[in-house]
């Protein structure tokens, strides 16, 4: 339920913040490439979840100052890689709203970064607005390539992390 200012009632914005900052995830970055200059323009993200199997489907939410969500429109392609403990270099600088530095893509085709745990080449199926003013992107698989199976990177309590290994395990 909301208030007409589209606001959550009864929860405060700072304490959702708070708390869901205590949720950790997998890093990610979203990748569309411009169909008029043919440039890369990518966002780190960690709000990424599975939707289903049978069609390989997950979902990704953008916020509205996302670089990439202007690039990204229903039946063009998309490219996530899902980032290793050894890649948080990528992570802030495509976490920043104005990336600058070398550029790690492909000349051509879905923008995937090497390295990564995973490369989904994703096709645009749904682009939904929230109430939020977020964007959530339906993508369906086309394409995956795995990477070396090393630690994923992680983003929680507004730091970058890893994994720790269970004793014995």
């Amino acid at each position: 339920m909301s208030d007409r200012g589209g606001r959550s009632a009864g929860v405060d914005a700072d304490l959702f913040r708070d708390a869901m900052a205590r949720w950790a995830a997998t890093v990610t970055v979203i990748a569309a490439r411009d169909a008029d200059d043919g440039r890369v323009r990518a966002t780190t993200a960690t709000s990424f979840a599975p939707v289903s199997a049978e069609p390989p489907e997950v979902v990704v939410s953008l916020s509205p100052g996302a670089q990439v969500l202007p690039f990204i429109e229903e039946g063009g392609f998309v490219g996530i890689s899902l980032l290793s403990a050894d890649q948080r270099r990528w992570a802030r600088l495509f976490a920043d709203s104005y990336p600058v530095g070398p550029s790690p893509w492909p000349d051509e085709g879905v923008p995937l970064l090497p390295g990564a745990l995973a490369g989904l080449t994703c096709s645009v199926q749904a682009i939904h607005p929230t109430e939020g003013r977020s964007r959530l992107v339906v993508v369906r698989l086309e394409e995956v390539a795995l990477g070396d199976a090393t630690e994923p990177l992680l983003y929680g309590n507004r730091t970058y992390r890893v994994l720790t290994p269970e004793d014995g395990g």
